[in-house]
């Protein structure tokens, strides 16, 4: 039986598991400090986590296509290193501020172009040997 091994989606599908806890983990800060802070934060936070939870599983199930389809380690790690990226300046972008900020601008749209490449990638991994 072939045994298949996935160091690089492991690594960042690891990291992102470690923002996720830590985006949670703001909104329950939020919920509890609700007094404390901001009217905004518990609403910001909320929709940080959300926006995060819909973009991330399925750019890191992309991300594990194209590593089993042996795409070379340095795009597997381009386009991890980038979605981390991206979903930090989202998060970090709009835990500042509620309205719009470079950092949620660029996170936002860099995880929708991102996720765009990975899957024309993924696309033209599927026609290009066909041909």
């Amino acid at each position: 039986m072939n045994e298949i091994q996935l160091p690089i989606t492991a690594l960042y599908g690891g990291l992102l598991v470690l923002m996720s806890v830590f985006v949670a983990n703001r909104v329950l800060w939020a919920r509890l400090r609700g007094d404390k802070v901001p009217d905004w934060k518990e609403a910001t936070n909320l929709r940080i986590q959300a926006n995060f939870s819909e973009n991330v599983p399925l750019a890191l199930v992309m991300l594990l296509a194209l590593e089993v389809g042996n795409l070379p380690a340095f795009w597997i790690h381009s386009f991890g290193g980038a979605l981390f990226l991206s979903r930090f300046l989202h998060a970090w972008g709009m835990s500042r501020d509620p309205g719009a900020t470079y950092g949620r601008l660029i996170g936002a749209q860099g995880t929708f172009l991102l996720m765009s490449i990975m899957g024309m990638t993924g696309v033209m991994m599927f026609i290009l040997p066909r041909l």
